[in-house]
C-alpha cells in the first residue's frame, strides 16, 4: 500500500488565508473540500493530469489551480497548489480570488520553485 498524501502550508500566507476564510467563508470551504477530493484520487492511484476535474486546472510550472464549486453567488475563488509527488506531499500554497489571480499565479509559482529548489538540494545532500 502507498503512502498516504501529506499536506504542507510552510509557503502559504497565514495572514491572506485567514483573511479571505473570514471575508469567503463559504467559497473558503468548498476549495478545501475540492482539495480533499483531489487528493483522494491520488490517495487512490490516480496520477496528476490523469484525471478531469472541471474545478482543478494546471496553471504551469508545477502549480495547478483548485476552484469552489456548489456555491450559489460565491465569489470566484482559486486555490494554488504545488504537489512533490516522490514524497506526497501536497504544497498549499496561495488562496485569491479572479481579482487577484494574476498576482497569486505568480506567487504560486515562486513558491513552487522555492520547494524545487529546496527538494533537489535534499536529494542532492542524500547522494553524498
Amino acid at each position: 500500500m502507498e503512502a498516504e498524501w501529506h499536506y504542507d502550508n510552510a509557503y502559504a500566507n497565514a495572514r491572506k488565508f485567514k483573511k479571505f476564510a473570514g471575508n469567503h467563508p463559504r467559497e473558503y470551504e468548498s476549495l478545501f473540500a475540492n482539495l480533499e477530493k483531489i487528493v483522494r484520487l491520488l490517495q487512490g492511484g490516480q496520477k496528476i493530469g490523469g484525471f478531469q476535474v472541471g474545478f482543478f486546472r494546471s496553471e504551469g510550472e508545477g502549480v495547478y489551480r483548485v476552484g469552489q464549486t456548489g456555491v450559489p453567488g460565491a465569489k470566484e475563488s482559486r486555490l494554488y497548489i504545488y504537489f512533490y509527488e516522490q514524497d506526497r506531499i501536497c504544497y498549499v500554497l496561495n488562496i485569491g480570488d479572479k481579482d487577484s489571480q494574476s498576482d497569486d499565479i505568480n506567487e504560486a509559482k515562486q513558491a513552487a520553485s522555492q520547494i524545487k529548489a529546496a527538494t533537489t538540494q535534499k536529494k542532492d545532500e542524500h547522494k553524498i
